[in-house]
């Protein structure tokens, strides 16, 4: 429901994590041939697949970039699980580039969209992001305190980081709702989180509710 629901002819969307391109394909029909999509996908056999989405579908509107994005630029070890949808970094056999995201999307424009899927790399994508950051409206990211402890921080951290760059944090509840969550929020489950610059474009954006 929200990525059918917030995406806007002309925006510009950041998908990292890309995976074969579920949602840089639905964001990129609502966005249409005035917006952009960038999906970012590490993963060389993925990417392969992502790239195949986009010829099949007859996208234009997406960039395609086969890296990881982190903290700093280099090159990290990554899975090679046959489940493309778990592969993630700091273990495997493959090395892979990694840059600061700042450095792979180089637009200046207004970013609406960042969705951020990293199996628990989250805050060193987010690190690496300071000057997208300040010019991006909302965020979509994934938060779990198993992924999150593998890389040596909390949800906490996490969030603690995000309302510092001046988001306003909520997770999805059932239906159109978002509830709103602070820093010290906690929870054992795999589930998604929003940070929003500005609560009533969303909801002029959506129609959802914030609770």
């Amino acid at each position: 429901m929200f990525f059918n629901d917030y995406p806007k002819a002309g925006d510009r969307v950041i998908d990292v994590g890309a995976n074969i391109g579920d949602t840089a394909l639905t964001t990129a029909k609502l966005v249409g041939s005035r917006g952009c999509v960038w999906a970012i996908e590490p993963h060389p056999r993925t990417f392969r697949f992502l790239l195949g989405n986009l010829r099949l579908n007859r996208i234009s509107n997406v960039v395609a970039i086969n890296s990881a994005a982190g903290r700093e630029s280099g090159f990290v070890t990554f899975s090679d699980d046959r489940r493309d949808d778990i592969n993630r970094v700091g273990t495997g056999a493959l090395n892979i580039p990694v840059q600061k995201l700042d450095d792979l999307v180089t637009c200046r424009e207004t970013i609406a969209l960042l969705k951020v899927d990293v199996e628990g790399y989250e805050k060193p994508v987010f690190e690496g992001a300071d000057n997208l950051l300040t010019r991006t409206q909302c965020l979509h990211f994934e938060i779990s305190k198993t992924h999150f402890s593998r890389f040596g921080y909390t949800i906490s951290d996490l969030l603690k980081l995000l309302e510092s760059k001046g988001f306003e944090l909520f997770r999805i509840s059932s239906g159109r709702v978002l509830k709103r969550i602070n820093a010290n929020y906690d929870t054992p489950l795999v589930g998604d989180a929003i940070g929003l610059r500005d609560s009533s474009d969303f909801t002029a954006r959506t129609n959802w509710n914030i609770q």
